[in-house]
């Protein structure tokens, strides 16, 4: 089949970037002693493509059980992109990645659809170079499912003719949703993807798909 589109998540998709944020939020928590911490980063990894405002609210709430207001939310996410922004751009791009952009440069319309805020997703793809492979990039505060719906509405696109590749239950429930095939780029069989979605179609990297 030719593909007229292609969606694709970020980190842990486009970018080996995962364990980035996992030391951030490791690092943010710390200060509240390993139990909790350690809760964190089992949370994080359990739960790709969540927004960090909506991770810092479920940590306060359930795990510190204390209040969180915007202003904190804020202040936390300030503190977490500094600590993450500059080694995103740096980090290593998912094998096959680039050279599966490279690929279908021209040849079909490619969107990024992220959990990481609208203005860091995009300073983050521009640093590394990759807008040109883009048509548009999206990020958090709108959901994955918004994003997706406008730009097949936007764009005049069947969602047959569409591929979304992520790593994450909010990725694969959005394409699910509004009938997009789907294809998990996930790390080996142990994958939190897979304890959700065991039937799910998934490779390892691009390599294989190219």
């Amino acid at each position: 089949m030719k593909y007229k589109a292609f969606f694709f998540d970020f980190d842990g998709v486009l970018v080996d970037s995962v364990e980035v944020k996992t030391q951030a939020f490791a690092l943010l928590f710390e200060k509240y002693g390993t139990d909790i911490r350690d809760k964190v980063v089992v949370h994080h990894r359990n739960h790709g493509g969540m927004t960090r405002a909506d991770k810092f609210r479920h940590y306060y709430k359930y795990f510190l059980r204390k209040p969180i207001d915007d202003q904190e939310i804020g202040r936390l996410s300030k503190t977490f992109a500094n600590l993450v922004i500059e080694k995103v751009i740096s980090a290593p791009a998912v094998p096959g990645a680039e050279d599966f952009l490279q690929a279908y440069q021209g040849r079909a319309h490619c969107f990024v659809i992220s959990g990481t805020p609208d203005d860091e997703i995009r300073e983050i793809v521009n640093q590394r170079g990759w807008s040109k492979y883009f048509i548009e990039v999206y990020g958090a505060p709108v959901t994955k499912h918004d994003h997706l719906r406008i730009l097949l509405k936007r764009y005049a696109l069947h969602p047959k003719s569409c591929l979304f590749f992520g790593d994450a239950i909010s990725d694969y429930d959005a394409a699910i949703i509004l009938g997009v095939p789907f294809i998990g780029i996930l790390l080996d069989e142990k994958a939190p993807l897979l304890k959700l979605v065991p039937d799910v179609q998934w490779v390892k990297n691009f390599y294989d798909l190219l």
